[in-house]
Order: C-alpha cells, then structure tokens, then sequence
C-alpha cells in the first residue's frame, strides 16, 4: 500500500512538474509572444488606416490637380476676360467655352460634372453625364467639399465629391471651375472585412461619408455614428490609435487620421476580437499544446502562427496594391508635358519632372538644392516676394501668377506658375509644388487686344455693343437684388448745323467735348456711352425713385446748354433726353431703350431742350 502510495506520489508529483513545467514553459515562451504578435497586429492595422487615408488624399489631390487643369486653359480664360469685362455677352461666351470644355472633361475618370462661373459667380457653363438632372443652384465649394446633392426630375440623390478653381487672367480671377466626381473611386478604400468600419469625417464634423451595406454606394450623412465621442478626440489631435466602444458595447480599436491638404478626416475602427482574437486564440492552443506536449512545444507554436502570418501577409498585399495606385500618380507627373517642380517652403528644389528639366536645360539631379528663382526671368517683371506667396498659401491654399521660366533655347517664356502647398500631420506647410502651364499665345494676344472695338474710336465712351453689354448686366443685377435703374437716350438739338457751318472736324471736337462734359456730370457708378452719331445713352447706377433719374437728367441738360468753345467759336446747342425706368417701363433691353427713344421723340417733336419720361 505504502509503495502504492508512493507510486501515486511520484506520478502525481511528476504529473504535477510536468504540468508545471508546461505551464512555465507556456508562460516564458507565451509571454513576449502574446505582447509582440498584439503590437503588431495593432501597428498593422495602423498601417491600413494609413494606406487608406494616403488613398483617399491621392484621389482628392488629384481630383484637385484636374480643377486646376480645367481651369488654366489660357483659350477659355481670355474668352471669361472678355466676358467679365462686358466685351462678350453670355450666349458667345458659352459657345466658345463648351466644345472646349467638353474636350478637357473627356480623358477624366469618374467626372460627374463639370461647371464654368463667370466672375460674378453666375453659371455660363455645365457639362458631364449627369449636368442635365443637377440642381440650378450649384454652390462654388471652398477646397474639396462631398455631400449629397438632390436631382431633378425624380431621380433621387447622389453624393458626389466637388472641387473648384479659380480662372485667372492677367492675375484677375475672371472665373471659376467646380468639377463633381462620383464616389466610385473610392469605393476600394470602404471595402473591409466583418468587424471593420471605414467613413470620412469634415473638419467641423457635422457629416461623414460611409460605405451603406444594402446598397454598397457611398453615400453623405450627418457626423453621428463615425466618432467615438466618448473618447473626446478633437480635431487635430490624432493619437497612433486608441480603444473606444460603439453604441451596442463591442470593444474597437479606433484610428483617425487627417487627410492632408483637405478638411476631412479618415476614420476606422475594427473589433477587438477581430483584431487579436484569432491570435489570443492561437496562443492560448499553443500554451496548451506545451502543457500537453512540452517537448513539442516550441513546433506547436510556431505552425500554429501560420494563420497569423497569412492575415499579415493579406494586408501587405493590401499595401502593395496601395502603392500601385500611389506609383500611378507618380507616372502622371513624370509624363505630363507641363514642368512641375517639388521644393520646400524656402523653393529650394527637391524634385523636377523631365518637361521642366528639360525646358531648363539641366538634368534632374543636378537641379536638386537650386532654388526655383534662379530660373525666373525678373526682366519682365517683378517677382512676387516669398512671404508675399506665404500668406496666400496660408490663406487661400493656392497661389497663381505669371511668371517668365528662362529655359536652355531662345528668351524666357511667359508660364503661368501655380503653386498648391502640403501639409504635415500638424497642418504646416512641408512641401510645395509648383506647376507651369506655357502661356505665350495669351501674352501675345494681350498686347493686341489693348483697344477693343468695345470702345468708341472718337470718344472713349463706350460703344452701341458694350452698352448693350452694361445694360443686360444692369437688368440681371437688378433683378436679382429688385432694384431699379433708368435708361437715358440722348440726342443733341442743333447739331447737324455744326457739321455744316463749320465742318465735319468742328463736329468731332463738339462731339468730344460732349463726352467729357457726360462723364463729369453723371456719378461714378453710371455709365454713358455714345450709341453713334450724336446720340449717347445714360445707364444709371441703382435709384430709390423717380426723382433722383429726373435730378440726373437735369444736372446733363445743365451742362449741354452751357456754350462750347470749339475751334476759336463759341457754339451754343441743347439736347433732347427721354428717360425709361427698369423695371416699370420695361423689363429687357430692348424695351427699355425703345421707350427712352420714344421718350426723346417726344421732346423733339415738342421743342427740344427738355426732359421726357415715358
């Protein structure tokens, strides 16, 4: 019995040590591999919600570079000065613009939409699959903007990302440029596993994009359900990753990441258990394998680790395809015949595509540490001073301005130089790129179109065109804000006797000098031109009643009765005015100049030298 015992004693205390030794065998071998298979499951989803946020900032960046695309085309900017400054009515300005902008839209991916503004912000231009059942009222977004947008015509609503730029012509802005994009580009960045949830926050958090499960679109929605409040993490605070709850309890580890150059933030959490419940899993079998089996042990473990290196392995593959997407990108910049140069916040150059170093003449190597000014031409013109671009860069995200790019063949060529800044994960500007888009045929059309045939050859004044120009302007803006507005058609009494007493030259220097006294007698926001012959026309600047037009018809009538002193002679003559008011004796152009007419035959037909009013 006593041997029994002792038997039972040693198997039980062997049992016992075995069991022991299994247990700190598990524990020493368990301990450093349960914490570092847990950091890098941790870094390694760190890592996806890096490569997802580099996604999307690619995608938005580039969908930022073809608003600027769009927008730099010289041929349609002219057009947009012209029009601006009332040298071009709407209808020939969006039959020039459209075919070319529908050229520009056709080599882009995923263009919903692509609509021209004039510099006063009204559409002249909408092109793109879906132009047709977008709303009327289309707002001009500031950066890049994603929201829901309502369609026409029962056809529901759509998200769509938009991004603007500005049309600039001789450093004006005469314009601008909003492309909408379809969310399908980034339907790859939502797309996960079970247990994983991706969506896109604004800066001010008052919205977020999410993939819908049902549907499998993106879609726009109020900021409610993306951030783990709880955990109060504030806009530009952005630990590696932090744990948080959803609203039914399940356990996440959360990441927010900010996608730089743009107001939004990228978003993603995944469960606990899917995070490390495989590998706690794992481990746990294999510490029992060592307590079962501890001369197998160290085997057990490390097969049992394969299912752990197959998820690292998916999710390298995950970052390879990433890369790809970034490598594209690159490909775009080294191929573009447009110069695009990288530098730091000083413009000393890190990088250059081959179209830039090849239009200087130097290779690309040899122009890293240069700084861009050396090769600006400053004989053509001032360069803008570095701070200068500074606060615009801070202010506006952008800079644009022509600039003289001295280049290995011939003189300096005329570029008009856009510069978008990037920014570290603390907001400050890193890098700049700065791209070159060859202006020379708008530099040389702008030397030609100095004088346009807007204006009268005689008189300066504007002519019968660009009063007709002024005046749809003046209906449309005061349509838009109800104001009120009169039309003043002027004809000079006695002045066909001029031209024949004294000659056709004495009748030139009487009709200048008519001019002159117009432009000095009426206010600084009226506008007068000469419509030809002796007639000239009045468009009056916002009244409040029908007596201030009637106070500004005197004042003209006063100073056309007062003698004029041309060519040694003292020549008396008067005018006959007939005034129409917008809108109460006409809503468009051509009523309203008919009734002024009218107005003007009356006074002629009853005596000349007075004022009528229809």
């Amino acid at each position: 019995m006593e041997i029994l015992e002792q038997k039972r004693r040693i198997i039980t205390i062997a049992i016992i040590a075995v069991a022991l030794t299994g247990i700190l065998i598990a524990a020493i071998v368990s301990a450093p591999l349960i914490n570092r298979i847990l950091s890098n499951a941790s870094q390694a989803a760190s890592n996806v919600a890096d490569v997802k946020t580099e996604n999307v900032r690619a995608i938005l960046s580039l969908y930022q570079y073809l608003a600027l695309q769009t927008s730099s085309r010289s041929e349609i900017a002219r057009v947009l000065a012209r029009h601006s400054a009332g040298q071009l009515s709407t209808a020939d300005t969006k039959a020039f613009s459209e075919p070319r902008l529908q050229d520009a839209a056709k080599n882009i991916d995923n263009l919903a939409a692509l609509i021209r503004f004039d510099a006063e912000g009204e559409e002249l231009v909408r092109i793109g699959p879906i132009a047709d059942i977008l709303p009327s009222d289309i707002a001009i977004p500031e950066g890049i903007d994603i929201d829901t947008v309502q369609l026409t015509s029962g056809a529901g609503s759509l998200s769509l990302v938009s991004t603007s730029s500005p049309v600039t012509y001789n450093g004006e802005v005469v314009g601008t440029d909003v492309l909408l994009f379809t969310l399908t580009s980034l339907n790859h960045v939502f797309q996960t596993e079970d247990g994983t949830k991706i969506c896109l926050l604004n800066s001010d958090r008052t919205k977020h994009i999410t993939l819908n499960p049902e549907t499998g679109s993106l879609e726009t929605a109020p900021s409610d359900t993306c951030l783990a409040d709880a955990e109060n993490i504030k806009a530009g605070e952005y630990p590696e990753f932090f744990h948080s709850n959803t609203e039914d309890g399940t356990q996440v580890l959360a990441f927010l990441r900010p996608v730089d150059g743009c107001n939004w933030e990228l978003y993603m959490h995944s469960n606990v258990s899917q995070v490390f419940g495989d590998v706690i899993r794992t481990v746990i079998l294999s510490a029992l394998a060592i307590l079962l089996l501890s001369g197998l042990a160290a085997l057990v473990v490390w097969r049992s680790l394969k299912p752990i290196l197959h998820a690292l392995v998916s999710q390298a593959s995950q970052i390879a395809r990433s890369s790809e997407e970034l490598k594209l990108a690159y490909q775009v910049v080294e191929h573009t015949n447009e110069a695009i140069v990288i530098s730091d916040p000083s413009f000393n150059i890190i990088k250059a595509n081959p179209a830039f170093a090849d239009a200087v003449g130097l290779s690309a190597r040899s122009l890293r540490g240069k700084t861009l000014f050396e090769f600006l031409d400053t004989a053509q013109g001032e360069l803008p001073l570095p701070k200068n671009i500074d606060r615009q860069l801070i202010a506006e995200n952008a800079w644009q301005g022509d600039v003289w790019l001295k280049v290995r063949k011939g003189a300096p060529i005329p570029n008009l130089l856009t510069i978008s800044p990037v920014r570290n994960n603390h907001g400050q500007i890193h890098q700049l790129i700065q791209t070159f888009s060859n202006i020379s045929e708008r530099v040389k059309a702008e030397k030609q179109m100095i004088r346009l045939a807007h204006f009268d050859r005689l008189t300066g004044l504007p002519n019968r065109a660009a009063l007709d120009n002024h005046l749809d302007q003046a209906i449309h803006e005061a349509r838009r804000g109800n104001g009120q507005f009169a039309v003043m058609f002027i004809d000079l009494d006695k002045f066909k006797p001029v031209n024949d007493t004294f000659g056709h030259q004495a009748g030139d220097e009487l009709l200048l000098a008519v001019a002159q006294r117009l432009k000095h007698s009426i206010r600084n926001t009226d506008v007068v031109g000469r419509r030809g012959g002796d007639e000239f026309v009045i468009i009056t600047a916002p009244i409040n009643s029908e007596d201030k037009a009637r106070h500004i018809a005197k004042k003209v009538l006063q100073v056309l009765n007062e003698p004029f002193h041309v060519q040694n002679h003292n020549i008396q003559i008067s005018a006959s005015i007939g005034v129409a008011l917008f809108p109460d004796d006409g809503i468009t152009a051509e009523d309203l100049l008919k009734k002024a007419d009218t107005a003007m035959y009356e006074v002629k037909n009853s005596g000349r030298n007075d004022i009528a009013f229809t």
